[in-house]
Parts: structure tokens; C-alpha cells; sequence
């Protein structure tokens, strides 16, 4: 038997354990939220009068630039992937082979060396086999040929049905297809109002419908070197890269006459100086809007949802993220967008790798109420037998002193 003493000594004890362990369990339990600093994105959003009172600049170079719609061009971004696919619908047929490395230092690679200051390019070639329309195309017996009305092009092709291997990053990919129909679907055009073989798909890339000479095939499937024959078709990629890109053709611009523009696919593309600078103006003015709306989204989140979890790299982001803006609008004080567009590029990279961070994601759905459901079960039977013992102890208080 527990002398009164002890009891008490021993409830005592209990209770000052629990009561200790209260802030170590809140500490352990609490998530972690680092003091990021939005003041400067708060100010830029803030106006008086229709004012701008942060970074005037931006603003005046947003209306230079003009409103961007993104129904075609990709999103912006400091890095993008090229991925040309020789794409053979069917072996037996035909084993194609190209020499892409020449096609695309002759045609490819000048044009990304005059882009390059917009974003990095990394660029990747492969041949594929087996890829099959979705049905059979119409056949025109007095042209002797196979067609694909231009209005239902989705109805015969669907890249997502050819699995065609993308790379693995978190950077738009630009996919560029020259696919080479089997012979019982050869030749095979896109109609509208005259034929045609190549289309372009918005934000994704392009495709060309390549018909291979009978001539050059062979019973043998020995591979058949095409690279002669997909010069044409890499200064058409090039157009078509330079539409997703947002970059506007002089020869091409306002011009709905598909017989012109045809004509003008037939020559290479060579920027100008004017054009150059447009591009670096238009994926300045881009970035450095992107940037602070990723920001300002971020900011809103984090407040949002207080139990995100919100670590010292997600602190450093914001931080080079912000200052890479200020930077950029010095270098517009100086009118020098060239340095504007790499401070932009900077700043957007940092703010989408602190919005995007896999860290704050994991902890978007934990609030307080799945705290308390997981620990409610292991601290009631803890703290029942502490506040019973108190209760106990109480009572006999009480009814010592009646006895007295």
C-alpha cells in the first residue's frame, strides 16, 4: 500500500512529466514554416490611383510588348527539348535511316544558336516503327492517291496512341514526327484546298507525312538512307518551331494565302537584328510576368494553408527569385534587355522551383484535424489515469478537512 505521501508524490510527478512533454510534442508535431519575405511582390500588386507603385517598367513593357495568347506557342520557359522522331509505319515495307546529326547541324542548330539567349535547347533524334493511323484513309482513285480530310486530322492521328519515348523532365518538350505511311496507304496528303503534309498540333509540335519514293524500296529490308530527301522537311520543322516559339515571320506574318506561304517554306530561315530583338523582348516581357504571378500564387498559398510545410530552400527561391526582378528592372532603367531577358530567366526558374517544390506538395493535406485524430487516441488513455489520480487525491483532501 501506497502511503498518502507517495501518492501524492507520484500524481505530482505524473502531472509535471505530462505538463513537460506538452511543448516537446508541440514541437515535434509542429511543421515547419520559414519566414519567406513577399513584401516586394505585396507592393508591386499594390496601386494608388492606377499607379503602379513597383516596378513601373514591368507594366510599360508588358503594353510594348502586347498581349500574349497561348492557343499555339508553348509556355515560357528556361529550358525546352527537341525530340525529332523518324517514325516508319510499318518494317516490312520499308527500313528507313537518316543522318540526323547533319540535318540538324545544316538546318536545326544555326536557327537555335540565333534563339539561344531566349532559353537553353537540348536536342534528341530517334527511329520508331509500328505506328499505325487510327483508320484507314480515303482514297481519291482519280489522283490515285490517299487522303486525310485537314477538318478530321484527330479522327486519323493521335500521337498519344504511337507511345512515342519523351524525355523524362519537367521542361515542355517539343516533339517534331516525320512519319512515313505503309505502302497500301502511300502516297497519303492532308486535303483542304490543295494537298498537303504536314500540320502543326498547338503547344505540342509538329508532324509531316513523308511518302517514300517506290523507287527506293527493296524486298531486302535493307535499311534506305533518307537523309537526301528530309532536307525540305527540316526547314518546315523550323517554321513550325518557330510558330510554337511565338517568334512572328516576317514573310509569313498576316498572310492567310496558303499558296504564299507554301512558297515560303520552300526557303530557310535567317533572323534579322529587328527580329532578334522583338524575340528577347517578347520572352522578357513573358518571364518576368510569369514570375511574378508564380509569386504572388505561391504567397496566397503559403498563407492559405498554414500547415504547409515551408523549408529555408523555399526562402532562398523567393529571395533570388525577387531580387533576379529588381535586376531586371534596372536593366530596363539602362534599356538593355538583353540583361533584362537573363535576369527574367533566372527569376522564373526560381519561382517555379520554389512553387513546384515536392516538399510543400506532400504537406497540402494535413490540417490540424488529422493532427489531432492521429494523437487523440494515444493521449486519452495517458491522461485518464493522471486526471483520476487528481481527482482521487482531491476528494481525499476534501474529506480531510470535513473530518478536521
Amino acid at each position: 500500500m501506497f502511503t498518502k505521501s507517495k501518492r501524492v508524490n507520484i500524481v505530482i510527478t505524473f502531472v509535471l512529466l505530462f505538463i513537460a512533454g506538452i511543448p516537446v510534442w508541440w514541437n515535434t508535431t509542429t511543421t515547419y514554416r520559414s519566414n519567406v519575405d513577399f513584401t516586394e511582390i505585396s507592393e508591386y500588386y499594390l496601386k494608388d490611383n492606377m499607379t503602379q507603385t513597383k516596378w513601373p517598367l514591368f507594366k510599360q513593357l508588358f503594353d510594348q510588348v502586347g498581349p500574349i495568347q497561348h492557343d499555339i506557342e508553348v509556355k515560357t520557359a528556361t529550358e525546352y527539348s527537341l525530340s525529332f522522331t523518324l517514325l516508319n509505319s510499318d518494317p516490312s515495307d520499308i527500313v528507313p535511316k537518316w543522318d540526323f546529326p547533319y540535318l540538324s547541324n545544316k538546318y536545326i542548330q544555326p536557327f537555335i544558336d540565333q534563339i539561344s539567349d531566349i532559353a537553353n535547347f537540348t536536342v534528341q533524334s530517334k527511329i520508331s516503327h509500328y505506328a499505325s493511323l487510327l483508320k484507314s484513309p480515303l482514297y481519291d482513285s482519280k489522283e490515285k492517291s490517299y487522303y486525310i480530310p485537314s477538318s478530321f486530322l484527330s479522327e486519323y492521328i493521335n500521337p498519344n496512341e504511337w507511345q512515342l519515348d519523351t524525355p523524362s523532365t519537367n521542361q515542355p518538350t517539343l516533339n517534331f514526327i516525320i512519319y512515313i505511311p505503309k505502302t497500301t496507304q502511300s502516297p497519303l496528303y492532308i486535303r483542304s484546298n490543295q494537298n498537303s503534309n504536314s500540320f502543326l498540333i498547338p503547344q505540342w509540335g509538329g508532324i509531316i507525312i513523308h511518302n517514300v519514293n517506290n523507287n527506293k524500296k527493296n524486298n531486302n529490308n535493307d535499311p534506305i538512307d533518307l537523309t537526301d530527301e528530309l532536307e525540305d522537311q527540316m526547314i518546315s520543322f523550323k517554321y513550325q518551331l518557330k510558330e510554337l516559339l511565338g517568334i512572328n515571320n516576317e514573310n509569313n506574318k498576316n498572310n492567310n494565302n496558303k499558296e504564299k506561304r507554301e512558297k515560303y517554306l520552300e526557303k530557310d530561315i535567317v533572323l534579322g537584328n529587328d527580329e532578334i530583338n522583338s524575340i528577347i523582348k517578347r520572352y522578357a516581357a513573358e518571364n518576368i510576368n510569369v514570375s511574378i504571378s508564380t509569386l504572388y500564387s505561391l504567397s496566397s498559398l503559403i498563407e492559405s494553408l498554414p500547415n504547409m510545410l515551408v523549408l529555408d530552400n523555399i526562402r532562398d527561391q523567393v529571395k533570388v527569385a525577387t531580387e533576379s526582378l529588381g535586376r531586371a528592372h534596372q536593366c530596363l532603367e539602362q534599356s538593355d534587355y538583353n540583361c533584362a531577358l537573363q535576369a527574367s530567366k533566372q527569376s522564373l526558374a526560381s519561382s517555379e522551383s520554389a512553387f513546384f517544390d515536392k516538399n510543400m506538395l506532400s504537406q497540402l493535406y494535413f490540417p490540424d484535424e488529422h493532427k489531432y485524430a492521429v494523437y487523440t487516441p494515444l493521449f486519452v488513455p495517458v491522461c485518464f489515469p493522471i486526471i483520476a489520480g487528481i481527482f482521487q487525491e482531491f476528494k481525499h483532501y476534501k474529506n480531510k478537512k470535513l473530518n478536521k
